[in-house]
This record gives C-alpha cells, structure tokens and sequence, in this order.
C-alpha cells in the first residue's frame, strides 16, 4: 500500500509541475525579461546577460537556506501563476462556448443574429435548390453546387445558431441534432447514458474532452503573453502566433468531441433503452422512445 501511495504521489507531483509550474516559470521569465530590456533594448541580449549575472553573483554569496528558498520562492511563484491562468481558462471557456456573462449580452446577440442571418440565407437557397430539382431530377453538376451550399452553411454551425461562437454553435447543435433524431433531451440524459457506456468509451471522451480544454488553455497563456507585450514587444507576436495555433486546435478538439458524442449516443443508445426497459421492442430512432427517456430522465418534472 505504501508503494502503491509513494507511486500514486510521483505521478501527481510531475503533472502539477508539467501543467502548472514549467508553463508558469516560462511565464515568469518573458515578464522578468521584459522588465529587464524593456522596449528599447528590446532584442539587446547583453543586457539580459549582465543582469542575470548580476544576480547570480549576488545569490553565490548566500547561504545554502537562502538558495533554497530563493528557488523555493520561484516554484511556488510559477505553480500560483500557472494556478491563475488555469482558473481565467474557465472563463475564457465559456467565451469559446458562447456562454458569455451578463455584461457581454448585448454583443452576444449581435453576433448570434448576424451568425443566424448568414446560415439563414444559405439554408433559404438550399431549400430553393431542393425544391426546384427533386433528387432523382438533379444533375451531376446541380448537386455538386448544393453540395457546396452545405458545407458553406455547416462551416458556420450544423444547426441554427444559438451562441455567438463557432465553438459554442457545434457542441449546442449537437442536442440539437439528437433531438430531432430520437427525441431526447441530452443534457438531461447524459448522466444515464455515461452510466452504461463501456470504460473504453468514457476513457476516450475524457480525453477528447481535455484535448478541448488544453486548446482552450493555450489561448489563455497566449493572450497573457500578448498582455505582457506591453512590458516587452517581443512577447505579443509570440503570444499571438501561440493563440492562434491554440484557436485552430479548439475548433477542430470542439468539433470531433461534438462528433464524438453523436457516435456515442448513436451506439449506446438502444443500450439504455434496454437498461430502463423502455419498450424494447420499439424500434431506436424512434421519437417516442426518446420522450420517454426524457421523463424518466427528469423524473416527469
């Protein structure tokens, strides 16, 4: 047991350095450079080597305690860093998933309104192309075009915009989707279905669900990083190189976990049906199945 716990602990110990710490020391160090060369010197590394031999020149001299606890002091420095980037990373998710707080309201809808007008006008020539050629009517090059218009309108959102973010638009259209496929509300049902999903399953949605979240915390070390531009101008082309390569790896993490969960519900759906023994012979979809998941989910509340 005590093996098992001295293990336990290594392992802990090396991802709160590896997330915490090494990402905070680095931050730390681009704010001390910048304090450092400033704005006019810059890209002067003579005078970034002079004072950091300075200061280890200075800190020869101490005791061995004083060294200990200067390096003691910049652990603890960076892990408190990296702790407060990692709680405003709750925050900047939920601008990437468009839960935006009270006082961003009104841009909010602004920008949901004009996501909704783009899809709507490309979802309006859709239907005027369906209605026009039925399928068996069209030729080749007609249904190559409405081709076209659907992965113009599904780059916007897979369903009707509800949230001002492309991130937030793909995991919301996701319930959207399987409600109008079998009729249940996920958000209610999830917490049955995780109930009965193999481990293998659950392993791999964690890990599609923390690809999300690294990339989302990217972009809240990049934009700290551009916030420390203002101390040293090299740090914001770095910070705004580093966010938008975190942006590009959200939106493509908030997708396949969106994907990832529609598989999921397709798969192990008729699993939960058996377990609650809703209608077992009823045929999955099936939009009455799906409702009576529903109330037993919210327990007919």
């Amino acid at each position: 047991m005590a093996s098992l716990l001295d293990g336990l602990g290594e392992k802990l110990a090396e991802k709160w350095i590896s997330a915490l710490a090494v990402p905070g020391l680095l931050l730390m160090a681009v704010a001390t450079a910048g304090t450092v060369l400033g704005q006019r010197s810059a890209l002067d590394p003579t005078v970034l080597r002079e004072r950091i031999g300075h200061w280890s020149a200075a800190a020869a001299e101490w005791s061995a305690v004083g060294q200990l606890a200067l390096l003691a002091a910049v652990v603890l420095g960076s892990v408190a860093v990296g702790t407060f980037v990692r709680s405003c990373a709750q925050g900047v998710e939920r601008v990437w998933t468009g839960d935006w707080p009270a006082l961003a309201r009104w841009p909010a809808k602004r920008l949901t309104t004009a996501r909704q007008e783009r899809w709507d006008r490309i979802q309006g020539r859709i239907d005027d192309r369906r209605r026009a050629t039925p399928p068996r009517q069209r030729e080749p090059e007609q249904q190559r075009f409405l081709d076209e218009l659907t992965a113009r309108r599904d780059r916007i959102a897979l369903a009707r915009p509800s949230r001002p973010t492309y991130s937030g638009d793909r995991l919301a259209a996701t319930a959207t989707r399987l409600y109008h496929q079998y009729g249940i509300d996920l958000a209610a049902c999830w917490t049955l279905l995780w109930l009965v999903l193999p481990d293998d399953v659950r392993v791999e949605l964690r890990a599609s669900r923390a690809r999300f979240g690294a990339a989302v915390e990217g972009t809240t070390w990049a934009a700290c990083c551009v916030v420390l531009g203002l101390l040293w101008w090299p740090a914001a082309p770095v910070g705004l190189v580093v966010g938008l390569a975190a942006w590009g790896r959200g939106r493509s993490a908030a997708a396949l976990h969106a994907e990832l969960v529609e598989s999921i519900v397709d798969l192990h759906l008729r699993r939960l049906v058996d377990e609650l023994r809703v209608d077992p012979s009823a045929p999955v979809p099936d939009r009455r199945v799906g409702a009576a998941l529903t109330r037993i989910a919210r327990k007919a509340s």
